[in-house]
């Protein structure tokens, strides 16, 4: 029976195969054009029915909608900082294509009142989906939840 190859040999082997094996004279240009088709990859929105601003001149057969995707990143910029709590999570509750309510979840301070910085984070949030989408929430739709704890 022959002697069983030692792991450290087969790994010498693959590092001096790599090693001397050509290299693709094109690589810095090959993995350009994959990072760039990576990055125009599109990703799955779901669009949120919003309302004209006042004065638009849109007509009733009108519609606008807003992509999830940008609703939710404009919530995260409005969040951010506030009370010193970072969302770590923000879903929309929908029904079909109507947002109908908000969860976001957030990292929280030590030491800061979190009652209160709950009920501002969910007044800016109200406040922002009003500007983004023309839609009117009250608090009981806005379920903010710390899910930790920080130092300052």
């Amino acid at each position: 029976m022959a002697n069983p190859v030692e792991p450290d040999m087969v790994l010498a082997r693959a590092a001096t195969e790599l090693r001397d094996a050509p290299q693709e004279p094109n690589w810095v240009d090959i993995s350009s054009s994959i990072i760039a088709k990576v990055r125009n990859t599109t990703r799955r929105t779901w669009p949120i029915d919003s309302a004209f601003p006042p004065g638009s001149g849109a007509g009733s057969g009108d519609s606008l909608r807003i992509s999830d995707h940008i609703v939710k990143t404009t919530l995260r910029r409005a969040l951010a900082g506030v009370h010193g709590a970072q969302p770590t999570e923000i879903d929309l509750h929908l029904d079909d294509h109507a947002c109908i309510g908000l969860f976001i979840a957030v990292i929280g301070v030590y030491g800061d009142d979190l009652q209160a910085a709950g009920d501002r984070l969910a007044s800016i949030a109200i406040e922002t989906v009003w500007e983004l989408l023309g839609i009117t929430l009250g608090r009981e739709e806005v379920e903010i939840r710390v899910d930790d704890i920080e130092e300052r």
